[in-house]
């Protein structure tokens, strides 16, 4: 599983580690009583500095980067639920929204990520 935007890491202990921190917000969202479908995830290192995260538009796959792993669990939190979406639903970016919009503007707590994840989810 490769793309363009992220060089992915070789599978080791610490790619591991990075990769259970984002399958935990998956399962924590499949845990709140949302029906998602099996996620692939990879770790990697993004080839532009901006780049925290990618999805395959309704294809259950995504990547996401240790720089965003590192931001911390609210911030991380806000990146894997977003690119859940783009993954799932194949929905796009949204400006107007907090969740949707297609940069890190603004870090939800974890009720208000959950309750606009669901909101794409549930269309």
């Amino acid at each position: 599983m490769k793309i363009k935007e992220i060089k992915n890491f070789k599978m080791n202990n610490n790619t591991y580690s990075l990769r259970r921190k984002v399958i935990d917000l998956i399962y924590e969202v499949k845990n709140s009583g949302c029906d998602l479908p099996r996620i692939e995830v990879r770790i990697g290192e993004a080839r532009k500095s901006t780049t925290l995260g990618v999805a395959m538009l309704k294809d259950c796959k995504i990547w996401i980067t240790e720089e965003a792993i590192d931001m911390g669990a609210d911030a991380l939190r806000n990146i894997v639920y977003h690119e859940i979406v783009h993954a799932v639903t194949g929905f796009g970016h949204d400006k107007k929204c907090p969740l949707m919009a297609p940069t890190l503007v603004e870090t939800l707590n974890q009720k208000d990520c959950l309750r606009i994840l669901k909101q794409y989810i549930n269309k």
